[in-house]
């Protein structure tokens, strides 16, 4: 077989790639996790009877911002590691960012505080069960995102895998900011970041296994 005929066989079934396609799939990943998330959110701890007063306190939106900084970084980040041979260095510095950030004010603010109150700050009433509650809402954006990422053409598995799970324990902790009390940044600082990277750690460890071609 001559050349020229085989690279008319392998490129006659190509078709035309969509802009920005990878960017739509995994939007549209998100926005099947966030339904199956606001579900279990409802289903497990319910609506808040204050959420009416609470969207008119500055603090409130104060903490989504995090989460949401978050997942606009990450999501730039799932998607670079979703192709192979993009560079990944400044999306990874890029998701950094917010959680420099919020570990800069949090430390201010300890230090501002007098030392028999920090301990306080930083656990709140929900320390137990706040991680666990952020991680258990990340596992319908962790499931959908991962399954986004496996008709993608990811090369660095783990890395893929701990992208996702970034993008998805934002998202986890986006809505559970809807039900959390705490109003303190050193708690998020501490219990929302520690939800998060525990969950791009399971995605790091399941994607060697689920993304394998």
């Amino acid at each position: 077989m001559r050349t020229s005929d085989l690279i008319l066989r392998l490129t006659s079934g190509l078709t035309t790639i969509e802009p920005n396609s990878v960017s739509r799939r995994l939007n549209r990943s998100l926005s099947v996790g966030l339904a199956g998330s606001m579900a279990m959110l409802v289903i497990i701890y319910g609506i808040r009877s204050d959420m009416p007063e609470l969207l008119l306190t500055t603090m409130f939106w104060i903490r989504l911002a995090f989460p949401v900084a978050t997942l606009i970084t990450a999501l730039k980040l799932a998607g670079r590691l979703g192709r192979p041979g993009v560079p990944v260095k400044l999306a990874w510095f890029a998701v950094t960012l917010p959680f420099i950030a919020m570990l800069f004010v949090a430390s201010l603010m300890l230090i501002a505080t007098p030392p028999g109150y920090r301990l306080e700050l930083m656990l709140g009433t929900t320390w137990r069960v706040a991680t666990a509650n952020i991680v258990l809402l990340s596992l319908p954006s962790l499931a959908a995102v991962m399954h986004a990422m496996k008709g993608l053409a990811p090369t660095r598995l783990a890395l893929a895998g701990a992208g996702a799970g970034l993008l998805a324990g934002a998202q986890g902790s986006l809505v559970y900011s809807l039900y959390c009390s705490e109003m303190s940044v050193p708690f998020w600082g501490t219990w929302y970041v520690l939800g998060i990277v525990i969950t791009a750690g399971i995605g790091a460890v399941f994607a060697p296994l689920y993304l394998r071609w």
